[in-house]
């Protein structure tokens, strides 16, 4: 092979090593891309657990206030319950004695 023909071949590789080097900057500018693009996404991904972690504290002391009020409101049913026999058992005892005095059957 001559001289020039070499030369020829040598350019020609020169060029495909160019093409090839210009290949590799290029997809490294799309992994550079594509790695700050998941940052960002991993960067708002962090910021929505943060916010999901504050509405579930939020939540659970929501939730311990619904049980403490639910607790509250148990007990003074049970209370109302127990005004409610009491007065039952008051009226039961007018009841009969105002049937006592209508049939005659008091003493005084």
């Amino acid at each position: 092979m001559s001289t020039e023909g070499r030369l020829l071949r040598i350019e020609g590789i020169v060029e495909q090593l160019v093409k090839v080097a210009l290949r590799a900057d290029e997809r490294m500018i799309e992994l550079a891309e594509a790695q700050a693009n998941s940052e960002a996404k991993i960067a708002a991904l962090a910021d929505a657990q943060i916010k999901t972690e504050v509405a579930m504290a939020s939540l659970t002391e929501k939730m311990r206030e619904l049980a403490d009020g639910q607790a509250s409101l148990s007990e003074k049913m049970k209370e109302l319950a127990d005004a409610q026999a009491h007065t039952d058992q008051r009226l039961d005892a007018l009841i009969d004695i105002v049937r006592e005095e209508r049939n005659g059957k008091r003493e005084e």
